[in-house]
């Protein structure tokens, strides 16, 4: 005998059945991806208008003169020829307020050059040149400096002192950033050219 509370489930009822099921994107897999984006941008645009030191490289330092008093106390009179491009890896223009580079040998002071008022634009350069004479090199390290002119290469330390302004558009920005490179440089004494340079960043203030 058949069962009075059975359920005969037609065809019709069937393609009523599949009709009703109904595919809805997943919310919270829409949240993920645009959490994923806002993090994507927000990364990105601090990665791009991040204020950073500007890159300071070397290019020229030529030891173009070098005399030698034999007469007692032996001292040595010397011209260094340097030349340093400050590159600006922003979008912000700088005002470069000074640019000072120091050179030294042995632990020596050679001297040093100094430069004001530069401007540079976002991602460009500019270019420091300069003359250093120095005349009171003392005997020893007269000896030293033979020497290394006859192995055709010699070491110079170099400080680099860079510090300005940032603005973008018409707008300056307050604050005084200042960059400090330190830098041993290994030149070529016969072709005035750079071997080597390792540069090292020092304490910079923003």
């Amino acid at each position: 005998m058949a069962n009075s509370n059975s359920i005969t489930v037609t065809s019709s009822t069937k393609h009523h059945l599949k009709n009703d099921i109904v595919f809805r994107p997943c919310r919270h897999c829409c949240c993920c991806i645009t959490f994923t984006l806002v993090i994507f941008l927000s990364a990105a645009s601090i990665f791009v208008f991040w204020p950073s030191d500007p890159d300071v490289k070397i290019e020229q330092l030529s030891l173009r003169h070098v005399k030698v008093h034999p007469i007692p106390p032996v001292s040595a009179v010397l011209l260094i020829s340097v030349a340093v491009k400050v590159r600006n890896g922003d979008i912000y223009w700088m005002d470069l307020t000074d640019v000072d580079i120091g050179v030294r040998y042995r632990g020596i002071k050679l001297g040093h050059v100094e430069t004001e008022e530069w401007h540079v634009r976002g991602w460009g350069w500019c270019h420091v040149f300069g003359d250093i004479e120095y005349s009171r090199l003392p005997s020893s390290d007269v000896i030293h400096l033979v020497e290394d002119m006859t192995k055709g290469k010699t070491t110079f330390h170099v400080l680099v002192e860079v510090s300005g302004q940032l603005g973008f558009l018409i707008f300056r920005f307050p604050y005084v950033f200042k960059a400090i490179r330190s830098c041993d440089v290994l030149v070529n004494t016969k072709n005035h050219s750079i071997i080597h340079q390792h540069c090292l960043h020092k304490d910079s203030s923003w």
